[in-house]
């Protein structure tokens, strides 16, 4: 779900809001990457707008995945995506600048505690696009969108070892 949030705002209660991140990116919006973590330290509340801002992308055929670092001290995370399952969104896009903005969430207390806006470079950007693009026109498998991420994880258990072995495009975005 695509929210407008602003620091200190708080989500929406009755919202299930997913634990660890999510990520959406319908036609015309920023890409917006929601980051759950249960009483956020300090040091990720700060991470989100301290440089340098690291992302990363899969390209599974049926699941995407965006693997993301933030500031120099947070480890590599991972987010998987699927453009159909944001289908009441409309159709997907990544934004023409390849604008992207990052949302820290107090799961706890549904308390936004930071934001923060980068672009991706075109060419990283294009390939995001391009590979949205790919799946949102092909038909959408729940079996085979869990099937893809349980094959990544599988051989590539962490986010390092994706970003080792597998990853179609990566960058430093900037502000």
């Amino acid at each position: 779900m695509h929210v407008t949030v602003e620091v200190g705002s708080q989500l929406d209660p009755d919202v299930n809001w997913p634990t660890g991140a999510a990520l959406t990116m319908p036609a015309g919006e920023p890409v917006q990457l929601m980051i759950f973590l249960s009483h956020p330290h300090q040091l990720e509340v700060e991470a989100v707008t301290t440089a340098p801002t690291q992302f990363a992308w899969v390209d599974g055929a049926d699941a995407g995945v965006l693997l993301y670092r933030l500031g120099p001290i947070l480890s590599w995370s991972q987010v998987p995506y699927s453009p159909h399952l944001d289908a009441d969104e409309g159709p997907p896009g990544v934004d023409r600048n390849g604008v992207v903005q990052i949302v820290l969430v107090d799961r706890d207390t549904n308390t936004v505690k930071a934001l923060h806006t980068v672009r991706w470079p075109a060419e990283f950007a294009a390939t995001v696009r391009a590979s949205v693009a790919r799946m949102w026109k092909a038909p959408f498998s729940r079996f085979a969108f869990e099937h893809v991420l349980a094959g990544l994880h599988r051989r590539y258990p962490t986010p390092e070892d994706l970003l080792t072995d597998r990853v179609d495009a990566h960058c430093t975005a900037t502000p």
